[in-house]
């Protein structure tokens, strides 16, 4: 590990994942693969997703993943079955909590935008906090 990187670490010890996360991202400018460098098992991507058969019964062929963050914020990634947004290989629908209790839902999205979203999902400030 270089030197930046052990700063770094020393410095954001004592914070909590979202903060981490948004100081090196929104103020320090370092992208995602840096922050995943740094946090491998804190920042949560796409390859954390684990897959399996949807919830709901009647959605024949459809699969999903929920993964809760430690901001209390969550994703629900879906993908495959009938009416959903995604066809579950290169496309995929996903869920996520916004202030008041409601649910948005963002579809068609590649792994790679997935990603994108679960990261900005986890900069958040912790479910509860800001709500409307």
């Amino acid at each position: 590990m270089e030197k930046v990187e052990e700063k770094l670490l020393e410095y954001l010890n004592d914070k909590p994942n979202y903060e981490k996360f948004k100081i090196l991202h929104n103020e320090m400018g370092y992208d995602f693969d840096f922050i995943k460098k740094l946090y491998p098992k804190e920042l949560k991507t796409f390859s954390d997703l684990k897959f399996g058969k949807h919830g709901n019964s009647w959605m024949v062929g459809a699969i999903q993943a929920i993964l809760n963050f430690d901001n209390g914020h969550f994703v629900s990634v879906v993908g495959g079955g009938n009416g959903l947004y995604g066809d579950g290989v290169k496309t995929f629908e996903v869920g996520f909590p916004l202030p008041g209790d409601s649910i948005d839902v963002e579809g068609w999205l590649s792994p790679e935008e997935v990603t994108t979203l679960m990261i900005n999902i986890q900069m958040k400030e912790p479910y509860g906090t800001n709500r409307i």
